[in-house]
């Protein structure tokens, strides 16, 4: 504790302001010193706070102004010394107080505040009337040497004056004023009386054991506090990192939109130019059908097959020049979701740079407050060393006490581990916006409610009316009423193209104008699940052999013929009117076993896939399998013919004990995939897994199949395969 007075010397005591010496050093609750008439003016103009000027850490101000401040007796002392010290190191010559000559002086006299000479310093250590002055005595010598410690220069201080009565010196100190320094009158019979009063060695014993223990939690923060700063750097490294990052990855999803659009670009010229060969094709059949009509219509009627054609004509134009239009719209539409899309990556951008420099901002603010809080910390640990250092009982009274309040602030400061770091190393922004976003199932139907017009919504209905579809009439007409539905059977030729619907109502055919009917439902589509008709007696079709309850998906409609795949029949081509639209529910649709028998009874056919969920003493609940053929001459039980897969082969159930689970189309060039090992004449031909084509349907139960790597086909069973994904 023994500290060279040397090490403190030129950066230590030397006031923040004027840069000089201290001159009568005040002391604020910060630790930091100023001279009085430096700090003066700072107090003097703030109203209820006072600011230090190094820290900015904020106290009250006293009543008194900047009188109301602690001297700072230890830092004066010092201060003094340093000056003594520079005034030894000139060799300057001094009048000596004892004898009044101008010559080299030896020593210092604390007590009579001069110098004395080699000869009157002897003498005043011994004469009776200075001899108590002998340990207020600093020799010259020990100030060239470099001997001189804190703790002596200490002792060679006096105690202080009293506050009151200064021409007595302290004995005691009240410990409710502060530890103000007083006299024994003052604290038994004047102004102190009644107050805590307590010996200045005992005191400041007590103190000094409040800031060793205030110093030993404070070193115990060493670490954190310095190493802030470097938390610090590798904070603003990651926020520089993060922003390259953040940036390179917008960019990155800026470039897949821009793909995006520009796909969609050549999507939208390809479909213009599809959809023109389509309306081509549609008027090149629709003129050469007209020309064969003409041909076997007598000659009287020619100028009307002129006018069709004509009408015709000019529909296709009116198509080619709508789907001109779209295509001029999703033009224009893509066009502004690539400038939509570049104002938000510039926005992003921004976003990404503001973030940035605020952050930066904090961070510089951060190691502001850091640097502060270093200084404060080394200000703190070099002025509490150097009381200790000093032994002086009444700079320990007087210092300690402030000393072990501002150190709580600073520890808690010290502690401070600022979690926001983290958060400010990092920059978030919100993704760039897809330029398409992920499409909604649309409405099938659009109602005469979503059109402006009635002249809007007939257009439509001409455009989109198909053989199949669901009408609604909306306004009474030649024998229909309002209210009535009906199925587009077909169209008249001789009347405007108007449609011809089967009317429920009216129990009958009629023809109506676009503009009396809504549509309700799109019916058959490409991709559809139908069945022909119970009422087909005699349906057209290229191919023999299509069953009425055999399942099958449309692949193609031409007007009012449709083609159709079916298990055992893959072109079956016929008329719309033939077939009819097949939905699938499961057994938990509906709510008792009746009903769902019923509804079984009415949509199962050959093909499908079924599940045994009632046990009907045959086959196994939960066991499923394929049917193979239906037994129709008893409408009531309707026998099911099932391949099962469990049992192996195949049995007649109950058609009420059956749940259908789906489709099993399988045809002629499908790719089918091996559900078992398939063996012929006790040799292995393709293991489970493997894959091959369909080649051939041998009938309702059994396909050829070229499974790969085999030279030939071989005949196996439907439920030894499976639709390869």
């Amino acid at each position: 504790m023994a500290a060279q007075l040397v090490e403190l010397e030129e950066n230590f005591f030397n006031c923040p302001i004027c840069l000089d010496s201290f001159k009568d050093p005040k002391l604020l609750p910060c630790l930091h010193r100023y001279c009085r008439g430096c700090v003066k003016p700072e107090v003097d103009k703030s109203d209820d706070k006072v600011k230090c000027p190094l820290c900015k850490q904020e106290c009250d101000k006293p009543t008194d102004g900047v009188d109301g401040f602690k001297t700072d007796f230890h830092t004066r002392n010092v201060v003094e010394y340093i000056q003594l010290k520079k005034s030894v190191a000139a060799e300057e010559v001094r009048k000596c107080i004892g004898c009044s000559n101008e010559l080299q002086v030896a020593a210092f006299c604390f007590k009579c505040r001069g110098f004395i000479c080699r000869k009157c310093h002897e003498i005043h250590e011994n004469s009776g009337m200075t001899r108590d002055h002998k340990e207020h005595i600093l020799a010259l010598k020990d100030v060239k040497d470099k001997h001189l410690t804190l703790e002596k220069l200490g002792s060679l201080k006096e105690a202080p004056s009293c506050s009151e009565h200064p021409e007595k010196l302290a004995e005691i100190c009240c410990v409710d004023c502060d530890n103000l320094p007083i006299c024994v009158v003052c604290g038994q019979y004047e102004n102190h009386k009644g107050h805590t009063i307590r010996g200045v060695r005992e005191l400041a014993a007590e103190e000094r054991k409040k800031i060793e223990h205030s110093m030993k939690a404070l070193r115990e923060q060493d670490g954190n506090v310095r190493g802030f700063p470097a938390k610090l750097a590798e904070a603003r490294k990651s926020l520089e990192v993060n922003i390259t990052e953040t940036k390179a990855r917008i960019r990155s999803q800026y470039n897949k939109e821009v793909g995006k659009l520009n796909e969609k670009e050549r999507e939208s010229v390809g479909l213009l130019a599809k959809h023109k060969a389509e309306i081509d094709r549609k008027e090149r059949e629709v003129v050469a059908d007209l020309n064969r009509q003409r041909e076997r219509e007598l000659k009287t009627v020619n100028d009307k097959y002129d006018k069709c054609v004509s009408e015709a004509k000019a529909k296709a134009a009116d198509e080619r020049g709508g789907k001109d239009t779209a295509a001029s719209k999703t033009k224009d539409m893509l066009t502004k979701k690539r400038s939509y899309l570049e104002n938000e990556l510039s926005d992003s951008f921004s976003s990404v740079d503001h973030q940035g420099n605020t952050n930066m901002k904090t961070f510089g603010e951060l190691s502001d407050q850091s640097t502060h809080r270093i200084q404060r910390y080394d200000n703190f640990v070099a002025v509490v060393t150097s009381v200790l250092a000093s032994r002086d009982h009444w700079t320990d009274v007087s210092c300690l006490p402030d000393m072990n309040v501002s150190s709580k602030q600073l520890i808690e400061d010290a502690k401070k581990e600022f979690p926001e770091i983290a958060a400010l190393s990092k920059v978030t922004t919100k993704a760039i916006t897809p330029v398409f976003a992920p499409k909604a199932n649309p409405s099938p139907i659009i109602n005469r409610d979503d059109f402006k017009s009635d002249a809007d919504y007939e257009k439509y209905v001409k455009e989109h009316l198909r053989i199949g579809m669901t009408l609604r009439c909306r306004k009474a007409n030649q024998g229909v009423q309002e209210g009535d539905t009906g199925k587009v059977i077909e169209f008249d030729w001789w009347n405007n193209l108007n449609p011809i619907c089967q009317w429920q109502r009216l129990g009958g055919t009629l023809v109506v104008s676009y503009s009396d009917v809504e549509i309700v439902d799109q019916g058959i589509r490409v991709g559809s699940k139908v069945r022909l008709q119970r009422s087909a007696v005699n349906p057209s079709r290229d191919q023999e052999g299509g069953n009425p309850r055999s399942v099958g998906r449309v692949t193609a409609i031409n007007r009012k013929n449709c083609t159709v795949v079916f298990s055992t029949e893959k072109h079956w081509k016929g008329l719309l009117s033939e077939v009819e639209h097949v939905s699938l529910l499961r057994r938990s649709a509906f709510q008792d076993d009746s009903s769902y028998s019923a509804y079984v009874r009415d949509t199962i056919g050959v093909g499908m896939a079924v599940r045994c969920y009632k046990d009907d003493g045959v086959t196994k609940v939960g066991d499923t399998g394929t049917v193979t053929r239906m037994d129709e001459s008893d409408p009531g039980q309707l026998p099911i013919e099932v391949e099962w897969q469990r049992q192996g082969g195949t049995q007649w159930v109950k058609h009420s004990s059956l749940e259908i689970l789906g489709l099993r189309l399988l045809s002629v060039g499908d790719t089918v995939r091996a559900k078992q090992d398939i063996t012929y004449i006790h040799r292995t031909i393709c293991k489970k897994g493997g894959t091959g084509q369909i080649t051939g349907i041998v009938d309702s139960r059994w396909c050829n199949v070229h499974f790969d790597g085999r030279g030939r086909f071989l005949t196996v069973s439907f439920s030894q395969i499976e639709l390869s994904s």
